[in-house]
């Protein structure tokens, strides 16, 4: 009866977290994903023994610090991978290998092809900005983001 009443309390607790992930930063969901994590594991860890709060206070502990610890990780590695992405981009533009970062059209905004020029479809958008773009890009040029196709 004691385990069925964890684990409802863990299911709980995992539901509340899968609710707020979007808004939290990567450390932050790192840490509350793993302190789920730890004290499900500890509780079930600590019934063996008897002491399935113990085992509970100590999962859930020792699994916030290591989520956090890997959810740190997965920030920076994202900084670092837009830093070299905005480097590069930088460096094609001084080369002229890249057209200059340009303001791009709202979506089911059509500008009017000037006479002699081929319009290019706007197939992608940045959903941060609501920015579109042709499908020759894959980043934003001016923040660095990943772009996905319009739907």
């Amino acid at each position: 009866m004691k385990i069925r009443k964890e684990i409802a309390g863990l299911m709980l607790l995992i539901f509340a977290i899968s609710g707020c992930e979007t808004t939290l930063n990567e450390p932050a969901t790192g840490a509350l994903a793993g302190g789920a994590a730890g004290a499900g594991l500890g509780a079930l860890i600590g019934s063996q023994s008897g002491h399935a709060g113990v085992g509970t206070a100590i999962g859930a502990g020792s699994g916030a610090l290591l989520g956090a610890m890997v959810g740190e990780g997965m920030r920076r590695s994202k900084e670092s991978a837009k830093r070299e992405i905005r480097e590069e981009m930088q460096q094609q533009q001084a080369q002229g290998q890249y057209p200059p970062a340009q303001y791009a059209p709202q979506q089911g905004y059509q500008q009017p092809a000037a006479q002699g020029q081929v319009q290019e479809v706007h197939t992608k958008y940045n959903p941060k900005t609501g920015q579109t773009f042709p499908e020759r890009f894959k980043y934003d040029p001016v923040t660095g983001d990943e772009l996905k196709y319009l739907q």
